[in-house]
């Protein structure tokens, strides 16, 4: 059985045969080329004259109407010097009209000769001069070859490519062998030369009954493939034959059968040499060999039934190969009594209508052979084959990719980072809707074993975001299992907990792409449910991010500066974790009050965390509570820019009830402790936390006034320390006024200047106390007399109205406990006595204070 037989190559093993019969037998007239004697140029140029010659007159004979086989004789069923003589010998009557061309190719080749043989001449320059000779040859048949037209072929055209490619191949011969771009050249420009021709029936139709077209293609094509072994003899090896394999690829994936057709055919040529060569040398390992099983799968899968049964011949060549390697015991050149048993066994016989299965079957028998990153390579031709819009080639890429992740998934763990990135670049090729899908449904697959790697290779992709990474991470958070949603939060979330780095390397942007792709991951609904476990930790993460980010510059590389501002980015996914979360109105009062913009200023960031804070707070967001007992170990850890974002944020949630219930050592004796603390603004947010706390009722009150006497050096009276509230009990705040001025006269104004907020406080107590002690402490001890008396008089009308005040609710509301009448005071106070002792009380102060 012969794999290159049928289609548009019928008959070509037994032509390739008759040629290397036929340059079996000439090989005594090729040993001057082997042995590098004198008349290796001679040798050489003359085959090169007979290519020349033949050319000429067939140019001539076809316009003089010679007949058709005069021309179609210079195949590789004869050798150039009899295909020449038959021609020569056919036209002879004709001569008068050639001569004057082949005397122009006489005379070139003289001078050439010329200059050959004194490099030939000179001493110790023999092989030197015989490898620049043959490097000349074989640079000029190559030119040629590549100046023929590819959208015809006829008998010139024909008879070039063959005798130019046979000269190729007698040139092979010669040492040392071609290397490098000499035999890239020549693999290149041959191939394109015959692939790129249209079909062997739209050739026919331009020619018409002219000639055979099919005749003179197939005579080409054993041309081309008899080139191909003779190079590929030079080096027998795995590498070798890989080389050449990859040359013939972007032939395979072509959009036009009769390419992919004729790719595959010389694919399994090549592998049929190989395996049958006793001189294959398989002491080496095929370094791609993932991509040689998938793009002859891929083929298996074709939609040209003849396609896909070649292809599976060249799995049976390319399975015997590796088993020889394998197996070092397996005679080489048997493969022609081991085909029919057993690769056909183990791989299977080509189903046209199960070729699915087909497929299957062969990456499970291949895939024990292959290493992780030849593993990898096979999943990577897969999705790369995607780009082909058709479903057949789709249907087996999916098989491909299923059997892979599926069975072998433990043998690309190593691989996820490489598999990631270029399925990121691949995407941006695949158009087709279903190709997209299953590269998706194949992430899917990868991140379920790998959720781990698979995320952190994703963060890698350049910022901002393209739709195609961006597709990925929402794939990601599709997933139906919540387990696996949660592994893909916890990456992220310890990404946005690290501190971004200020080095040019790219772990620098790691934290902010974290931040990119959890936007992302927030627009699916399926995650709605690991998003709300994940919340508070998120939250409070990404407002230290944004800290992190303000003034930072991206580096050059990897990111465009002009679409993505750091902080910004990380502001717009606390926005879309807000409404995540159903937080619109905690949204919306932030957006009026300019949070944002405050979030994103070095010198306001914590008056934004704040901002969000309270309006969680009053709107009463229903996590608020699980983010309070999170901050409180925030507060004992991290650099500035965490403890002063938790700071901010704890400060405000102390006006929550359940902020009431929480330990001493947890509340007061943690602001207490950030009193000393270097910064300013955490000392400012201290001393209003401890603010807020001693509003509370019972004993931690009295504890925060405590300590904030000692420490700041108070030396208040005894009375203060009781259990009341001061700015409920008038009398308590008038004496400590009155301590205050009497004893630190010079902080006056820095006692007014913090009293003054508390005028637009929300509680009515706070705003009666502070416009109690601005009025004693401002002005009650004016040098002045009248503005002492002044003052004295508004302290008066606002001690009236405190009084109104308070009996008014108390008549309204009706209160008749005991407690309440036992304290209550007469209904209509005597508003002059009072307002005489004041006055009297204040002038005397004066008076003291003008002795001093």
């Amino acid at each position: 059985m012969n794999p290159v037989h049928g289609g548009e190559g019928s008959g070509t093993a037994l032509r390739i045969q008759e040629h290397t019969s036929m340059t079996q037998e000439g090989e005594e007239g090729t040993k001057s080329l082997v042995t590098g004697g004198e008349e290796s140029a001679d040798v050489l140029m003359t085959q090169l004259r007979l290519l020349m010659l033949e050319e000429v007159v067939t140019k001539n004979a076809l316009r003089d109407g010679l007949p058709e086989h005069c021309t179609t004789q210079a195949t590789s069923e004869e050798n150039p010097g009899e295909a020449c003589g038959t021609i020569r010998q056919d036209v002879g009557e004709k001569e008068d009209k050639v001569q004057p061309a082949l005397e122009m190719v006489a005379l070139n080749d003289c001078n050439k000769l010329k200059e050959l043989g004194k490099d030939v001449s000179r001493p110790g320059q023999k092989t030197n001069s015989l490898h620049s000779q043959k490097l000349m040859v074989v640079e000029q048949i190559v030119k040629r070859i590549k100046s023929l037209p590819q959208d015809s072929l006829d008998s010139h055209s024909s008879a070039v490519r063959c005798q130019g490619m046979l000269l190729i191949t007698d040139c092979s011969k010669a040492k040392p062998p071609l290397e490098g771009k000499e035999k890239l050249d020549v693999v290149i420009v041959c191939v394109a030369s015959i692939f790129a021709l249209p079909s062997i029936e739209a050739l026919q139709r331009q020619e018409g009954h002219k000639v055979n077209v099919k005749d003179l293609y197939n005579q080409t094509v054993d041309a081309l493939e008899v080139m191909l072994r003779a190079l590929l003899s030079e080096k027998p090896n795995p590498a070798e034959l890989q080389n050449f394999l990859d040359h013939l690829a972007p032939w395979m994936t072509s959009e036009k059968a009769h390419e992919r057709a004729r790719a595959v055919r010389t694919s399994v040529c090549l592998l049929q040499e190989a395996a049958e060569s006793p001189k294959f040398c398989m002491s080496h390992k095929f370094p791609r060999l993932g991509l040689l099983i998938g793009r002859l799968a891929l083929r298996v899968g074709d939609p040209e039934k003849e396609i896909g049964r070649q292809a599976m011949e060249g799995l049976y060549f390319l399975y015997f190969l590796i088993c020889c390697q394998k197996e070092p015991e397996r005679k080489m050149g048997s493969v022609t009594a081991v085909l029919h048993q057993m690769p056909k066994k183990i791989l299977g016989i080509y189903e046209p209508t199960r070729t699915c299965e087909n497929i299957s079957e062969i990456v499970k028998r291949f895939g024990q052979f292959l290493s992780p990153d030849q593993m990898a390579d096979l999943l990577l031709t897969a999705v790369e084959s995607l780009k082909e819009a058709n479903e057949s080639t789709i249907e087996a890429s999916k098989t491909i990719l299923n059997v892979i992740l599926e069975k072998y998934n433990q043998k690309i763990q190593m691989e996820v980072p490489k598999i990631v990135d270029r399925i990121h670049s691949q995407l941006r090729a695949i158009h087709h809707s279903h190709a997209r899908q299953v590269v998706m449904m194949a992430l899917c697959l990868l991140a379920r074993a790998f959720m781990e790697e698979v995320s952190r290779a994703l963060l890698k992709c350049p910022l901002p975001l393209d739709r195609d990474a961006a597709e990925m991470w929402r794939t990601l958070a599709k997933t139906e299992a919540i387990c696996h949603s949660h592994r893909l939060l916890d990456v992220l979330l310890k990404e946005l907990q690290e501190r971004p780095s200020t080095s040019e390397d790219r772990a620098f942007i790691i934290p902010l792409a974290a931040a990119s792709a959890l936007c992302e991951v927030l627009s699916v609904s399926m995650c709605t449910q690991a998003v709300t476990r994940f919340y508070p930790r998120l939250l409070m993460a990404l407002l230290v991010q944004v800290h992190y980010t303000i003034g930072l510059s991206l580096p050059e590389s990897g990111v465009s500066r002009k679409e993505l501002i750091p902080a910004c980015c990380v502001v717009k996914t606390v926005k879309t974790l807000l409404l995540k979360m159903g937080c619109h109105y905690e949204f919306t009062s932030v957006e009026k009050e300019g949070g944002w913009e405050l979030l994103t200023s070095s010198e306001e960031h914590h008056r934004g965390v704040g901002l969000l804070a309270r309006a969680m707070v009053h709107y009463s967001c229903h996590q608020l509570w699980r983010i309070l007992y999170l901050l409180v170990p925030f507060l004992e850890r991290g650099d500035k820019q965490h403890k002063l974002t938790a700071m901010a944020f704890f400060v405000e949630l102390l006006h929550m009830p359940q902020a009431k219930r929480f330990p001493e050592k947890y509340s007061v004796l943690r602001l207490l402790k950030g009193l000393t603390d270097p910064d300013p603004v955490i000392r400012a947010l201290c001393v209003k936390g401890l603010i807020t706390v001693a509003d509370w009722p019972g004993k931690k009150c009295k504890n925060a006034l405590d300590e904030c006497s000692r420490l700041l050096q108070w030396r208040l009276p005894k009375q203060v320390g009781n259990g009341k509230a001061w700015h409920n009990h008038q009398e308590d705040v008038d004496e400590i006024c009155q301590y205050l001025v009497k004893k630190h006269q010079e902080n006056v104004q820095r006692f007014l200047f913090q009293s003054q907020c508390y005028l637009s406080s929300t509680q009515p107590s706070l705003r009666r106390a502070a416009a109690m002690f601005i009025a004693l402490a401002g002005l009650l001890h004016d040098p002045e007399a009248s503005v002492c008396i002044f003052a004295a008089q508004a302290h008066e009308r606002v001690l009236a109205v405190y009084r109104k005040l308070k009996y008014g609710l108390a008549e309204q509301h009706k209160v008749n406990s005991d407690s309440a009448e036992k304290h209550k005071s007469p209904p209509h106070p005597p508003a002059t006595e009072g307002t005489s002792s004041r006055l009297c009380h204040a002038l005397n102060l004066w008076k003291l204070a003008a002795k001093h």
